[in-house]
């Protein structure tokens, strides 16, 4: 699932003479936000977690709309997978300085996801040795449906994922490989 995150839309220069009707309607949502935030935690999901989704949703109607479709959504797979594309939402609204793109040439991707898989395998034998996912999520503050996805993909990892992690695991345990690192 991609969504897209938009700003919420307000009045411009007249933003300060608002109405009452459009202050009830602006609380009313930021009230809903709390009420599934409120839900999330009962969830078991970390404070961290739930105090950036709120943040974050506050600012980008994606990210609220993902938060609805978690608090409407029954299937406990759909949820992590919703938990999973809010923390990617954050991830990459967080990102302050502008990264340089490194070009990947299409012949180097098949070595580049096996380069991903093997450095996935053995940080998760580190994980396994640290307590688990569930701990890492603990510790890290990124939901465990995030890290599940992290770990069972061949995507290349988002840095600021990979940081959190080097930093609860230990920096000298983690390398990061700087050529495929986002």
């Amino acid at each position: 699932m991609i969504a897209q995150a938009h700003a919420k839309r307000g009045k411009g220069a007249t933003a300060s003479k608002k109405s009452f009707s459009s202050d009830y309607s602006c609380s009313s949502n930021q009230v809903e936000l709390f009420s599934i935030a409120v839900k999330m935690k009962k969830m078991g999901l970390t404070d961290f977690f739930i105090v950036n989704a709120v943040q974050a949703a506050l600012k980008l109607e994606g990210i609220a709309d993902l938060m609805h479709l978690w608090a409407e959504e029954k299937n406990s797979k759909e949820r992590d997978e919703i938990i999973a594309d809010i923390q990617d939402m954050i991830d990459a609204c967080s990102q302050k300085e502008k990264s340089e793109e490194i070009y990947i040439k299409f012949n180097d991707l098949d070595a580049i996801a096996k380069d991903i898989r093997g450095f996935k395998d053995s940080l998760y034998q580190i994980v396994i040795e640290f307590g688990g996912i569930t701990k890492l999520s603990e510790a890290t503050g990124i939901p465990q449906p995030s890290l599940s996805r992290f770990f069972n993909s061949n995507a290349i990892p988002r840095r600021a994922t990979l940081l959190k992690i080097a930093k609860v695991l230990g920096s000298d345990k983690v390398k990061i490989d700087i050529l495929w690192s986002k």
